[in-house]
């Protein structure tokens, strides 16, 4: 009795707080109410029958926000082992009576992959795609009186019919799962500005704005703005359009007069003219608010804002990339979205801190890659000014089914809906990214993002080399080169093979190839330098073919590293190490040799000074992974200074150095300055950048002693923790030495604890191995999660021999609204509640098998920088490439005696082309027995159970290459001989 009296009061409390929201909102007459639904959820992993009903037992689900990823998972989480199931959520809540003639929304900004929401039992929508949010109507749906029961049925399984469509386990990423964006609440008068997600309108829905004419004396905008009339009467008033500067000034407002009968619509235009114009820039990302008002005698009944730049964009074949007239050439890195432990699921302020890491570490564009990211994260693209290419989902895999195809048009279409308004978008990706398909696709999809954004700003991009049938598909094309290296080798650049099409960029570079593309950053200096050393010869015109020579080729309008962040993927169990941060967004070496090549003369407050240096070095003996001699230091400055314990080793000027990477200098980057030393030091090296003869920034590095203390950091970048029950801030814990050095080599297990008004992600799950963790490169990671009140968070670390490190930081109060949460019981379940784990035992099975060494391996052909023995070195970025374009080329592995093979690996050598192959064995050599024929990319590459008996002969033959010619990486057979 105790209890129920309990939930009574809660739900009484929640009615009177809404009655007195009610009245203090229509006192100060504010028209739309948006309120956040991230909190007071219940979650059931599983499928459950009734999951909907108000009925429904959901005592023992586990509480949860939103973001919310169905399973937490382990930091390092590659091979197709996440969670990819059933799952429930439920949120009570409760509204005012007086909202009953309202406009009542339920908007959800992500949900993966394909759901279904239901409202106190009954279905009203389903949606099938995470990438881009939906609109659930709820109006005239409400309980009033009482409880209401929102439910979402969501689903993670394999879904081939919903771009990208692609099974995870041959992914090079994962889609994860949940409700892992926002969900809030839109109540507003049902004569009201649209939201385009809900509008089934071409080049229309909500509110779209373009600027016909931009300069530094005048620009104009048009604003195209749907309103709908969901009353039974006719509804008369006008719209009123303002634009207002940074200091809230109102620039100009513009009256649109207009009537609308019951149950219509309408689009109304108006042209706003602003003299003298502040013009978006990435290093002065000039916003503007947009306000735009319904108003019926005299009253304002709906309101909506947003924030707006002012810029003009252009592409051209010679000059590549404009902006307001300007030349800016890109230098942009590929993002994915994920991170440790929540995948997908990460809060705004994370997003914002991505785009202001980003910034600070010398990139101006992102290639949001493979999918439209976050809201959130493009809002604070075109806050900071990093310019954004935006990607519809889709990866190595088409499908022919009529819905698979209707989905990606009108993923492409909700795609430019939602973002057509962000100023930091200026590039459309609309094609399947490395995939195959009818040019008709192609050709739809362009026709498609020319009608939803009409004039002369939109453009599209795609592949042109291996896809040359498709020039009239696309505005921008990536890998412009005109055919295969003429001397087979791959990485092989010819100035005459860099063709004129159409304006050009490099989607993807630095992967794939060259000495050390991925490293994690628990390697050691040598190895951390090697991928740094690699990328300068890369960026030089040494790297791979298709990467149209990077900042060789005069034309290029800018290119994209391969990629920001290190990534888990299904197709492989090891993290993707080629990120410039890693999972946690702890930078390498790489990160300072990238934010070097910003220019030293370009400051954005609150974001950075220009000038940078950095040692790219831990000042250690080369036995314990430091290195002797040389010394690289990065900087963007006109000389470097480099001192050993305090004696001036040498200078170095950026004009000596420019000799070494001339073609990155020329197009604004900086060389790398490399000192040798006469002997090695433990202690101090100190680094000083000077301009005009000052020191304008230095860096010192300190030889790690033995670790002594760990040290806690909460990484906010000054976006500080908001008390809303979802936010996260990043925490990073160090192990130091007595002075406080990174000690970069330890791995010592670290417990964590915390108390005040937030909790650990994860804490006290072995499984994922959060609270206790082994660092790696020194640094341990977690994520908090903020309560609902605001106040200190305390973390505490503590390790074996080592003192402990203690840090706080204060949340800060949330100024908005939350849906009031319902009448119901406690949700008593916990996180590991039905927890799924898999393990992929066949697989890992498979390669813990003897491996088979042929005695002679053959092929058609073979170049003379990748012979054929290299497929069976161990190491699958040693390739074997034919020496001709002709087709098929078969490769012959013999053997002396008979072997029984249980399981094949084979990797092609490019991870983009797709090959066409057969696979056969035999025991003489002349009759052979087909196992297999399919079609794969170089990614595609898990083991494969053959169990085949008294094998002598095993070949591959390949018959198409889509891009390229034909060539592998590696070739491991598993199984016994017969004699053993």
């Amino acid at each position: 009795m105790k209890s129920a009296k309990k939930y009574i009061n809660k739900f009484l409390s929640g009615i009177i707080f809404f009655c007195m929201f009610f009245a203090e909102t229509y006192a100060g007459d504010v028209s739309r109410i948006n309120l956040s639904m991230n909190t007071d959820w219940a979650f059931f992993r599983g499928d459950i029958e009734n999951g909907e009903s108000i009925t429904a037992d959901d005592s023992s689900w586990m509480p949860v926000s939103i973001p919310h990823i169905m399973q937490l998972e382990r930091k390092h989480c590659g091979g197709d082992v996440i969670y990819d199931g059933i799952g429930w959520y439920r949120r009570y809540f409760t509204l005012a009576p007086e909202y009953k003639d309202k406009n009542i929304r339920i908007a959800f900004e992500g949900v993966m992959t394909s759901c279904k929401v239901y409202l106190n039992g009954h279905e009203i929508t389903e949606n099938h795609g995470g990438y881009i949010g939906f609109i659930a109507d709820i109006t005239g749906m409400v309980n009033f009186d009482g409880n209401n029961v929102l439910a979402v049925r969501v689903s993670a399984e394999y879904d081939p019919l919903t771009p990208p469509g692609k099974p995870q386990s041959d992914l090079d990423f994962y889609y994860y799962s949940g409700i892992y964006r926002d969900v809030g609440m839109i109540i507003s008068d049902k004569l009201y500005v649209t939201d385009p997600l809900e509008e089934n309108e071409i080049a229309g829905g909500g509110v779209f704005v373009t600027y016909p004419e931009v300069s530094r004396e005048k620009a104009k905008i048009h604003i195209k703005t749907h309103v709908r009339n969901r009353n039974n009467i006719s509804r008369k008033g006008y719209l009123l359009t303002c634009l207002i500067d940074s200091d809230n000034k109102e620039i100009v407002c513009q009256r649109r007069p207009f009537s609308l009968k019951a149950g219509t619509s309408i689009h109304l235009e108006q042209e706003l003219s602003v003299d003298n114009p502040s013009l978006w820039y990435p290093y002065r990302p000039c916003l503007y608010e947009l306000r735009t008002e319904v108003v019926v005698d005299d009253k304002t009944v709906d309101k909506v804002t947003r924030q707006i730049g002012i810029r003009s964009i252009q592409y051209t074949t010679e000059d590549g990339f404009l902006i307001n007239g300007e030349k800016l050439y890109m230098r942009g890195a590929n993002r994915h979205q994920a991170y440790p432990y929540v995948g997908d699921a990460a809060s705004n302020s994370m997003q914002e801190r991505e785009v202001i890491n980003m910034k600070q570490g010398g990139y101006n564009a992102v290639r949001a890659a493979h999918y439209p990211q976050d809201p959130a994260f493009l809002d604070a693209c075109d806050k900071y000014g990093l310019l954004v290419v935006e990607c519809i989902p889709g990866w190595q895999y088409f499908n022919n089914d009529t819905t698979f195809i209707n989905r990606v048009y009108e993923v492409c279409r909700r795609m430019i809906r939602r973002d057509r308004n962000h100023t930091s978008v200026v590039l459309w990706e609309t094609a399947l990214n490395e995939t195959r398909y009818p040019k008709e696709i192609a050709k739809m999809l362009y026709r498609i993002a020319h009608e939803e954004y009409p004039g002369d700003q939109m453009y599209t991009a795609g592949d042109y080399f291996g896809h040359t049938d498709l020039v009239d598909c696309y505005d921008v094309f990536y890998k412009q080169v005109a055919r295969f290296p003429k001397d087979g080798n791959v990485m092989s650049n010819y100035t005459e093979d860099q063709v004129v099409i159409k304006p050009l960029l490099t989607r993807e570079w630095g992967d794939g190839a060259g000495e050390r593309p991925r490293v994690s950053i628990a390697g050691d200096e040598r190895e951390l330098l090697e991928q740094c050393n690699t990328r300068y010869e890369q960026l030089e015109g040494r790297g791979y073919f298709d990467w149209c020579m990077l900042d060789a080729n005069e034309r290029l309008g800018g290119h994209f590293l391969w990629s920001y962040n290190d990534y888990n993927r299904g197709s492989q169990e090891t993290t993707m190490y080629c990120g410039v941060v890693d999972v946690n967004r702890a930078p390498k070496f790489s990160y300072y040799m990238m934010q070097s090549m910003r220019d030293k003369n370009i400051s954005q407050a609150g974001l950075y000074e220009g000038p940078m240096v950095f040692i790219a070095s831990y000042n250690m003996p080369s036995e314990t992974g430091g290195a002797l001699s040389p010394i690289t230091v990065f900087s963007n400055c006109d000389e470097v200074k480099l001192y050993q314990n305090k004696r001036l080793i040498g200078t170095q000027t950026r004009l000596e150095r420019t000799s070494f990477r001339p073609n990155i200098v020329k197009k604004g980057g900086s060389p790398d300055f490399v000192f040798y030393l006469d002997r090695y030091e433990q202690g101090e090296l100190m680094a000083e950048g000077l301009s005009d003869g000052k020191i304008v920034a230095t860096h010192v590095v300190r030889t790690p002693g033995k670790p002594h203390h760990l040290e806690v950091f909460f990484s906010h970048k000054n976006v500080m923790p908001v008390a809303d029950g979802s936010d996260m801030i990043p925490v990073y814990i160090k192990v130091c030495d007595e002075n406080g050095t990174l000690v970069n080599n330890a791995t010592d297990l670290i417990t964590l604890s915390i108390r005040g008004e937030g909790e650990i992600i994860g804490d006290g799950i072995e499984r994922i191995g959060v609270s206790r963790q082994k660092v790696e490169g020194g640094i341990g990671f977690v994520f908090v999660r903020t309560g609902k009140y605001p106040g200190e968070i305390i973390v505490k670390a503590e390790a074996k021999d080592l003192q402990e490190g203690i840090a706080g930081i204060k949340s800060i109060p949330y100024d908005g609204l939350f849906v009031p949460d319902g009448i119901h019981a406690p949700f008593k379940g916990k996180e590991e509640d039905g927890v799924v784990e898999k393990m992929n035992v066949k697989e890992r099975m498979l390669l813990n098998l003897p491996v088979l060494i042929p005695r002679k391996v053959t092929a058609t052909s073979s170049h003379v920088s990748y012979p054929v023995v290299n497929l069976v070195d161990g190491d699958d970025r040693s390739w074997w490439i034919a020496d001709t374009d002709s087709l098929p080329q078969v490769v012959t592995f013999s053997f002396d005696e008979p072997v029984d093979i249980k399981a094949s690996r084979i990797l092609f050598q490019k991870d983009s082309s797709l090959y066409g192959h057969t696979v056969e064995v035999s025991s003489d050599g002349n009759n052979w027995s087909l196992l297999y024929e399919r079609e794969c990319t170089g990614w595609e590459f898990k083991p494969i159970e053959l169990n085949c008996r008294n094998v002598k002969y095993f070949r591959v033959t390949i018959h198409s290459v889509s891009e390229g010619r034909a060539g592998m990486g590696e070739v491991t057979l598993f199984g016994k001989r017969n004699t053993d």
